[in-house]
């Protein structure tokens, strides 16, 4: 990952073309390739200016709004709804195969072994950038972790 900061966006991109070459001439040296049409820029301001565009081995890098980088989806705005909205699609899904589970498995403890093993971690990955969440997506996560213990305490 190669950033930079600064006011002026054209001396930005062209400090990040500057690391760019350097990485390829690492690469060169140690027989690594890197794979333009993977590699995406990511403009992150307050302004609305379109920022100029950054070549890489002959191809120009699309910007892209979200970045999905180590499990944790970064966008433009710096705000974790999308991160929010990937991790509540991805335990709604485990948590219907909780319930679906339920009809063959009626013992409460091992419902909530399997919750805390399969569902639980999705929900806590990169829990340390939540002090930043807004109400409802604090929301979106604890209605998905309220419906999984419903399922779990359910009345046989």
């Amino acid at each position: 990952m190669l950033y930079r900061t600064g006011k002026d966006p054209a001396l930005i991109c062209t400090a990040i073309k500057k690391d760019l070459r350097i990485a390829a001439k690492w690469a060169d040296i140690w027989g690594v390739s890197f794979n333009a049409s993977k590699t995406v820029a990511k403009f992150i301001s307050r302004t609305t200016a379109t920022p100029p565009p950054i070549t890489s081995a002959g191809a120009t890098l699309k910007y892209s709004r979200e970045h999905r980088h180590l499990g944790f989806i970064l966008d433009s705005a710096l705000s974790l709804h999308a991160h929010v909205n990937a991790l509540t699609r991805k335990g709604a899904t485990e948590v219907f195969l909780l319930q679906r589970l339920l009809y063959k498995v009626r013992k409460q403890d091992l419902l909530l072994k399997i919750y805390k093993m399969y569902v639980r971690p999705h929900l806590e990955y990169a829990s340390s950038s939540w002090a930043a969440l807004t109400v409802t997506e604090t929301g979106l996560l604890e209605s998905l972790q309220c419906r999984a213990m419903r399922i779990i305490l359910a009345p046989p």
